[in-house]
């Protein structure tokens, strides 16, 4: 070992750089990721973020997805159901739901597909160059 944090003389990586790697940076607090762009553009979308997230209103049961600060469609019925025009434009999703997960499916610029889950109270929001285009709202919370 040649110090703290190496294995056979290769530097280790944080599970958050792997997970990152392995296209885990779909959706996350607002500047989680600083590969988004350079810091000062990273705040200032991340403060619009959560500022737009803070003004929606999405009651319970509902599954809201927020765009501009405003919640533009929200689910409450259970299963797979793909999402309509204003759903697939939102830039962040709210979970008010107590005990259900909501799996969230998305499609990059680039054509990759990947999922995610929105565990209960939580909020999302949704990187650059991904676009939701279906939700599953599973009786779980961590959309098992």
């Amino acid at each position: 070992m040649w110090g703290y944090g190496r294995r056979r003389g290769r530097p280790s990586y944080s599970l958050a750089s792997a997970a990152l790697a392995l296209g885990g940076g779909l959706i996350a607090a607002p500047g989680a990721f600083a590969s988004q762009g350079a810091p000062a553009a990273q705040a200032a979308q991340a403060a619009k973020e959560a500022q737009g997230v803070q003004k929606a209103s999405c009651t319970y049961p509902n599954v809201c997805f927020i765009k501009g600060g405003k919640t533009v469609a929200s689910y409450k019925d259970m299963g797979y159901q793909k999402l309509g025009a204003k759903a697939r434009s939102a830039t962040s999703i709210h979970n008010s739901r107590d005990d259900d997960g909501a799996k969230l499916y998305y499609v990059h610029t680039s054509g990759k597909k990947a999922t995610s889950c929105a565990t209960p109270h939580q909020t999302r929001v949704v990187n650059p160059g991904w676009k939701l285009y279906a939700l599953d709202i599973r009786n779980s919370p961590t959309c098992k």
